[in-house]
C-alpha cells in the first residue's frame, strides 16, 4: 500500500453519512494494528488516540481542499498541533529499501500510528502526491480518494453514486429557474 492510500485508509476510519468512527471504539485497536502492522496485543492510549482522530480530521479538511472546497482552519490548526508534537525518528534505510520516519521502539501502538501518519503525511506532500487525494465534493460525503484521473479533475468518490445525485440536484435546479 502507498503512503497515499495509507493515508486515504486513515481518512476513512470515520464515515461522514452515519458517524461510524472505527477509532472511536473498540474496533480502534485491531484497526491500528493492522494499519501499523502491529505483532503484538497492546493497550492502546485513548488521548493518543483522539489526537490521531484530529489529525485525521485535519487530514480530510485539505484533501477537500485539494477538491476546490472550503478548509475548516480551526479543524486544520488542531492537526498542525499534533503533527507538531508527534516524535519522528529517521529509521536508516538500505540497499534495498528507502530511509523513513518513523517512531521510537518503545513507543506504543497509537504513538506508532501518529509517526506513520506523520511520515505519510511528509513524503506524501514532499513527492507531490498528496495533491491526488481528495475529499467527495458531496457535503454529505466527505469519504476521502485518490484521484488517478489523468488531469485530476474527479469530485465524487464515486460518480455512481455522489456524482449522479449532484448532477441530478444541478439539473433539477437548472430546471427550477427555466419555468
Amino acid at each position: 500500500m502507498t503512503v497515499v492510500e495509507r493515508l486515504v485508509d486513515l481518512i476513512n476510519t470515520r464515515h461522514c453519512v452515519d458517524g461510524d468512527d472505527v477509532l472511536a471504539d473498540q474496533r480502534a485497536v485491531a484497526w491500528l494494528q493492522e494499519w501499523t502492522d502491529g505483532r503484538r496485543q497492546e493497550a492502546v492510549d485513548a488521548g493518543t488516540v483522539a489526537r490521531l482522530r484530529d489529525l485525521r480530521e485535519g487530514l480530510r479538511q485539505l484533501a477537500a481542499a485539494n477538491n476546490g472546497q472550503q478548509c475548516d482552519e480551526e479543524i486544520a490548526d488542531r492537526a498542525a498541533a499534533v503533527l507538531r508534537s508527534v516524535p519522528l525518528i529517521v529509521e536508516f534505510g538500505g540497499p534495498e529499501t528507502p530511509p523513513r520516519l518513523g517512531a521510537y521502539s518503545a513507543a506504543g501502538l497509537a504513538e506508532r500510528a501518529l509517526a506513520d501518519a506523520a511520515g505519510c503525511y511528509l513524503t506524501a506532500a514532499a513527492s507531490g502526491e498528496w495533491s491526488r487525494v481528495k475529499s467527495c465534493a458531496a457535503p454529505d460525503c466527505r469519504w476521502a480518494y485518490l484521484d488517478s484521473s489523468r488531469n485530476r479533475s474527479r469530485r465524487w468518490c464515486d460518480m455512481a453514486e455522489c456524482g449522479n445525485r449532484a448532477k441530478n440536484r444541478a439539473w433539477r435546479q437548472r430546471q427550477a429557474v427555466g419555468d
